[in-house]
């Protein structure tokens, strides 16, 4: 019974920290989205990426602001039997609110006010897909210093600005793209 008690009482003081939030993180993203036109045009990209949340932290809860910049890496568009591929890069910036679990685990909800994605080579280049979107994330923090996350978002790109014209044009029914991304991720937060 007094282990119980040592355990619970050490669980319940490293919750009670309060503090500011530093996360730097590096993973690898699978990404993939599709429009509902009467000719589908699907999107793959797999890429590695860096980012950082930034925030406060106090008895367990966590909330802040999130920013990801994903590397330069091989965006594949396939509409009907036509296929190209084009390098993209993809930076997404939102807010993050979630909490610490007292049995090593953390948990997370964001809202990403803006996601692009911009073409880096090509005849297309500078051309972007700007949206926003919604992400869910579970953390693993039993090893020493950092945590092993996984995240889901879900993205509505909504926006297309081509380079050349300069011209922005919207994306509506079903022309809009939904675009989801599954995320591996090492992070070191840091309670300062």
């Amino acid at each position: 019974m007094k282990k119980i008690l040592c355990l619970f009482l050490i669980l319940s003081a490293s919750s009670a920290q309060a503090g500011f939030l530093i996360e730097p993180y590096l993973g690898f993203s699978i990404g993939s989205g599709e429009n509902s036109a009467t000719v589908k045009t699907e999107y793959d990209q797999n890429a590695t990426f860096l980012g950082a949340r930034v925030g406060y932290q106090t008895l367990g809860l966590m909330f802040g602001i999130d920013y990801t910049k994903g590397s330069e890496a091989e965006l594949e568009t396939k509409s009907g039997t036509t296929t190209f591929k084009q390098d993209a890069d993809q930076n997404t910036f939102g807010l993050f609110v979630g909490y610490n679990l007292p049995v090593m685990l953390r948990a997370w909800a964001a809202y990403y006010m803006s996601t692009s994605i911009e073409i880096q080579n090509g005849a297309s280049v500078g051309d972007e897909y700007n949206g926003s979107g919604y992400g869910l994330g579970l953390g693993f923090t039993g090893l020493p210093f950092v945590s092993l996350n996984l995240e889901y978002r879900m993205m509505t790109i909504d926006e297309f600005k081509d380079q050349s014209t300069g011209l922005k044009s919207t994306l509506s029914g079903n022309s809009e793209i939904d675009y989801n991304q599954v995320m591996l991720s090492v992070s070191l937060p840091l309670d300062i």
